[in-house]
Formats: structure tokens, C-alpha cells, sequence
């Protein structure tokens, strides 16, 4: 036998763990003793004596014995049925007991070494269903909401007692400074751990574990095992169940997914390759190329910044709301009420932000769009054509009711000539005109299909429920695009930056502020070409992004209408004098039909740069409205409101070199 095999044995022996080996009850702390033992008896570890795998002296005569061979396996987990049974004496010779001996002495060593090794990892806590179930809704006691013992929560604090009687409370306050301050303190501290829970979540990628359903019935998937049985673990939860309750507002996320960590801008290199494979030939005969490129990923910095001057009128919007029954699964409290109340607002509106977000210099105004704070999906769309990655199908552009079905039939076979694996890709659509495209399908292709299709029919790939429907977009974006999943992307710099929340203090009001950054971007379009002719010349080779070309046809004149488009192809000389139906969350582009096409600067267009003189077909100008602050008296209250002034100022402009 081994001699690390007769010492281990030796060291069990006498340490007395006979009975606990044949028990199978040996402790972690057990076996480190056996090694520590072994080590300071032979001056040598287990794991190097074993390696060594020298043979002990007298080999037959020390074998280990049957019993201690069972007791070895059973103490390394072997099964019974694995341990070969144990032979008579008069069986085999000494010498084959001795060779099986130390062949079973072998496989409890791997076993040994197994377990060791086992031993040194960390132990991950282990947290069951029931151990993570908590109660939201427990009973109010005499002195707190919840029962939870903390001053958040204390029936002393009158924002709290709201909540039982339904009865205001900060009109009673108004003029006790000290308590105000309290309250407004009691604000800011939630607003805070809420803060420092974002941090964490983020550090930890728990955002994907929230799930707003199971919160409220007090089981997660997050380990709350540290905080077990305290008030800090009820204030943790309920602050887990607003980020859950933000996260379960609807979003577009799982259209366009979300790059996180990008902090202003950032360059991601492409490769694009050529042909490779060709038939065989003798000789250092070599075949194809790869093209480098760059994407530029760009996120523009967003704020929320709120001054409740009366928060008494927020008050009584808080009582409203614990009035209506059956509003809500959830009573909040007030403070915990008002963090949802704007954040479920900056969630839609961000939502609609991702979709059809431009980013357009700020005015110095109270109020500018939020569409314009950042770039959404449809920019990067926009951006990767100007740039000339992306040749837009120019045949196809706007549609109606009725043409919808055969304009996206005719987009899809034209892409289909120019790829290959066509099963890869999906056509994006504005949610808004669904219902204009399964009419025409059913009228098409029967009264009472359930859009499978006909498996011969190329329809098969444009069924109503294989078309990705786009929300947010405006009734008039006509846009249709066909790439692979998530290829457009949205970016940020950190996940739930936009709910953290700071408040501060300032006499009467109560000042609420967060910072942010949004953007988004076309992860692989086509390769850049310099030129629309060199873009053209290539003809949709090694492109993963087609897009129709929704143009609207526009003559100039003394007055325009731009209801039905913000993209529009134009004609004429004509200086304008009014614009009709210009939405001011829009930023309009003008494109020359043909060179000569002038805007003049004057009227609406008085604030462009300059004069826009068309040198080629594809010239274009960019404008977005002009914004003022206006004082408006309502109900007797001064207002300040921001409107449109009717007039344009320009974004940027492309003319050809003539």
C-alpha cells in the first residue's frame, strides 16, 4: 500500500474519528483536523504525501484492513453498492487482498482530495422560499405604520397619520416651521436609502430580480437573510417594491435593448469581411479582405428638476387617491406615494424618449420637450442614412389604410434579393397602424385567418403576429424597417440613475432633482461610404439595416401645412410666412427635390442661420420650433407657460458642394 494511505488511516485513529467515519457523521471541522494532524506528525500535507504516492514499508503486512477500507468509502460518500464486497480470508491469497485493498484505498483518496477541495470553496447562502417570505401588510400597532419600529414610520409624524384618518395634514403645519422641516428631512432621508438601494442593485445585477408581482406577496428571489426580523429589512423591501413597481410600467426595452456604462461617448469597432472560400489551387493564392469601421455611441445628459411649491395641493391628490378603491393593490405612504408619483411620469416619458427622442439644444425657457433631451431609436435609425451606412429603399415611402399591406409585401421582397438568410431578420412597424395592416391582411387572405399564413405563402414571414409593432411612434411616422433582433440598441450610463432622487430644501418649497444619461444607436448598419453615390454604387451588399424613405412631397408657399409628415421632399422658392400644425416636440426636415430649392430667411424661417440654397438633389434643412415663456393669469394664480412662437430655428443642414 501507499504510505499517505497508511497515515491518513493512522491519523483517524488517533483522533478517535473511528465512530464518526463509520457514522458518515465526520465534521468540516472534523477534517480539517485530520489534515492539520497529518501535517504536524509527518512534516509533510496530505495533498504533497499523496502526490508523492511513495510505498510504505511492508506493503502486504500493513494493508488496510476490509473494515477500514468500508469506513474510508463510506466517509468519502462511495455507496454501498459501489464498495466491492469484502472477501473471506480463505478467498484469496494475501497479496490479492492487499492489490483490491489498495485499489479501493485509491479511489477514497480522489474522493478525499474531491472533498478537500470542496472544503476550500466559500459556501453561497442558501435561501429558501420560506425564509424569504415576508408580510407587507402587516397591522398598524399603536405607535407605527406597519408595525415598523423607525421613525419613517412613526404615527407621530403627521404625514403618516394621513394614511389612517384620510384627513390633511401638512395645511395644518404650514406655519410650524419646525415641523415642516421635520417632514421635508423625513423626504429627503427616504429618498436617500432609495438612492443607496439603486447603488447597490446596480453594483449587484439585482435590477433583473425585481419582480413587482412576488414583492407584494413578500417573496423574492433577492437574499434579504441579512436583514432577517428587522426594521431595516421592512424599509429595504418596500424600497425594493417601488423600484419593482417603476420597473413593471410598460416599456420598449424588450424591443430595443439597453446598453449600460456609457458615460458621454464611446467607439466600438466593427469588422466587416469579405467572400473567404473559393475552389482548391496549389500555391499561396489567398482570398478576401476585412473591412474596419467604427460606431460612435453617444448619450446626452437628461435631468428631472421639480419645485413643489404647494405641497398641500399634492396632499389633497394623495387623500384622492386613497379614496379611490380598488386604485391600487398597494396603500403607499405618502412620502413613499410621491417618489412614485413622478417616477411613474419620468418612466413614460422616457418610454416615449427611446422611440422618437431627438436630442435638440436646450432653449433657456422652463420648459423644453422631453422628446428633445436625448435620441431614440427612430435618431439612430435617421442617423445611420444621413451618414451613409444604410441605402433606404427610395421607391417606398409613405402609405395609408389601404396600402400598407402591399407597400410592406413589396419592402420585404426587395430586401429578400440582397439577403440571404432572410429568417434572421424582423420587420419593425408603428404599433399605431397595426390595426390598418391586419384589415388589409384579413380582406387579402381570409375573413377568419388567424395570421398563421399559408407555410407556401411568403406571407408566412409578414403575418400580423410575426411583425415587431413599435409603440410611441407618432400616427404619422410612416417608418419600416427590417434588421435583426436588439440591433438597434438604446444606451445609458448607469441602470435607475433617473430615480434618484435629491430634494432640498428652500424656504416654503421642496426642490426634487436627478440627472441622467439616454441615447441610442444602430449597433451594425452597413459600411460608411464617403459619398450617397459610392453608398449607391455598392447596392445593399454587407447592409444589415434597411429602411423605406417616408417622404412627404411639399411646395413652398406663403403658408405650409406640416400635419402629415415630419420628413418632407421639397419644391420651390417661396418665402413662408406661416406654418401650419407644427408640433413643437418635432424636429422637421426640409429636402430639396431638386437643386435650386430655396428657404428664405425671413418670416418663420427669420432665426435659420441663413439662407438655404439647394446645390444638389438630398440637400436638407433641419428646423424645430422657437419656445417662449408667457405669464398667464388662471383663476386669479400668474402662471408661467412655455409655447411655441410660431417661428423656427435651425438644427443643421446639409448642401452638396457645387
Amino acid at each position: 500500500m501507499k504510505k499517505w494511505q497508511k497515515n491518513f488511516m493512522a491519523i483517524v485513529v488517533a483522533l478517535g474519528f473511528t465512530e464518526q467515519i463509520k457514522g458518515g457523521k465526520l465534521s468540516a471541522d472534523e477534517q480539517k483536523q485530520i489534515f492539520k494532524e497529518y501535517q504536524e506528525k509527518f512534516g509533510v500535507s496530505f495533498e504533497d504525501d499523496k502526490k508523492a504516492n511513495e510505498d510504505a514499508l511492508e506493503e502486504t503486512a500493513d494493508a488496510l484492513s476490509a473494515e477500514e477500507i468500508s469506513t474510508i468509502a463510506k466517509l468519502m460518500g462511495v455507496s454501498e453498492e459501489t464498495v466491492p464486497p469484502v472477501p473471506k480470508a480463505a478467498a484469496k491469497t494475501a497479496a490479492e487482498k492487499a492489490a483490491e485493498n489498495a485499489e479501493l484505498a485509491k479511489k477514497a483518496a480522489e474522493q478525499i482530495a474531491a472533498l478537500k477541495a470542496e472544503e476550500d470553496k466559500p459556501k453561497p447562502k442558501t435561501v429558501t422560499v420560506e425564509q424569504n417570505k415576508f408580510n407587507l401588510f402587516r397591522a398598524h400597532s399603536a405607535a407605527h405604520l406597519f408595525g415598523v419600529d423607525d421613525n419613517l414610520y412613526s404615527l407621530k409624524n403627521g404625514e403618516n397619520r394621513i394614511m389612517l384618518d384620510k384627513k390633511p395634514y401638512l395645511m395644518e403645519i404650514s406655519g410650524n416651521k419646525k415641523e415642516r422641516a421635520a417632514f421635508l428631512t423625513r423626504l429627503e432621508t427616504f429618498s436617500d436609502k432609495v438612492s443607496e438601494r439603486i447603488d447597490f442593485m446596480n453594483k449587484n445585477s439585482l435590477f433583473g430580480a425585481l419582480d413587482f408581482n412576488a414583492q407584494i406577496k413578500g417573496e423574492s428571489g433577492i437574499d434579504y437573510s441579512e436583514l432577517f426580523n428587522t426594521a431595516g429589512e421592512y424599509i429595504v423591501r418596500r424600497t425594493d417594491l417601488i423600484l419593482a413597481y417603476l420597473r413593471q410600467v410598460p416599456t420598449v426595452r424588450n424591443i430595443f435593448p439597453v446598453l449600460s456604462g456609457v458615460q458621454n461617448k464611446m467607439i466600438a469597432p466593427l469588422a466587416s469581411f469579405s467572400e473567404l472560400s473559393q475552389g482548391y489551387r496549389k500555391g499561396r493564392i489567398f482570398k478576401g479582405n476585412v473591412k474596419f469601421a467604427a460606431e460612435m455611441y453617444k448619450v446626452d445628459a437628461v435631468m428631472f428638476k421639480y419645485d413643489f411649491e404647494d405641497l398641500i395641493e399634492l396632499e389633497r391628490q394623495y387623500i384622492g387617491y386613497l379614496n379611490r378603491e380598488g386604485s391600487s393593490v398597494f396603500k403607499w405612504t405618502f412620502i413613499e406615494w410621491i417618489l412614485i408619483h413622478f417616477g411613474q411620469k419620468l418612466q413614460n416619458e422616457q418610454n416615449i424618449r427611446n422611440v422618437r427622442g431627438y436630442a435638440v439644444p436646450q432653449q433657456d425657457v422652463l420648459s423644453n420637450p422631453f422628446e428633445f433631451a436625448a435620441d431614440g431609436a427612430l435618431r439612430a435609425i435617421q442617423r445611420a442614412v444621413e451618414e451613409y451606412k444604410v441605402l433606404p429603399f427610395y421607391d417606398y415611402g409613405t402609405y395609408d389604410k389601404n396600402s400598407m399591406l402591399d407597400v410592406v409585401e413589396e419592402i420585404w421582397d426587395k430586401f429578400s434579393e440582397y439577403v440571404n438568410d432572410t429568417a434572421t431578420f424582423r420587420i419593425y412597424a408603428n404599433a399605431r397602424h397595426e390595426s390598418w395592416y391586419k384589415r388589409a391582411f384579413r380582406q387579402k387572405y381570409g375573413q377568419d385567418t388567424d395570421f398563421a399564413g399559408a407555410q407556401n405563402s411568403p406571407m408566412v414571414d409578414l403575418d400580423p403576429n410575426k411583425i415587431v409593432w413599435v409603440p410611441n411612434m407618432l400616427i404619422n411616422d410612416y417608418t419600416l424597417w427590417i434588421t435583426i433582433p436588439y440591433n438597434v440598441e438604446l444606451l445609458e450610463h448607469i441602470a435607475g440613475e433617473m430615480h434618484k432622487y435629491d430634494f432640498t430644501k428652500e424656504f416654503e418649497s421642496v426642490l426634487a432633482f436627478s440627472r441622467w444619461k439616454e441615447g441610442a444607436h444602430v449597433q451594425q448598419a452597413g459600411i460608411k461610404f464617403a459619398s450617397k453615390a459610392e453608398l449607391e454604387a455598392n447596392e445593399y451588399k454587407e447592409q444589415i439595416l434597411f429602411v423605406n424613405y417616408p417622404t412627404t412631397n411639399l411646395t413652398l408657399a406663403a403658408s405650409i401645412d406640416v400635419k402629415a409628415n415630419s420628413h418632407y421632399k421639397v419644391t420651390g422658392t417661396t418665402a413662408v410666412s406661416s406654418v401650419v400644425g407644427a408640433n413643437p416636440a418635432v424636429v422637421y426636415k426640409f429636402e430639396a427635390a431638386a437643386a435650386g430649392v430655396k428657404i428664405v430667411k425671413s418670416g418663420v424661417f427669420s432665426k435659420i442661420n441663413s439662407l438655404f440654397e439647394a446645390n444638389a438633389e438630398g440637400d436638407w434643412l433641419k428646423v424645430y420650433a422657437e419656445l417662449e415663456d408667457v405669464e398667464t393669469v388662471i383663476d386669479g394664480e400668474t402662471v408661467t407657460r412655455t409655447q411655441p412662437t410660431g417661428k423656427f430655428l435651425e438644427l443643421d443642414r446639409r448642401v452638396s458642394e457645387a
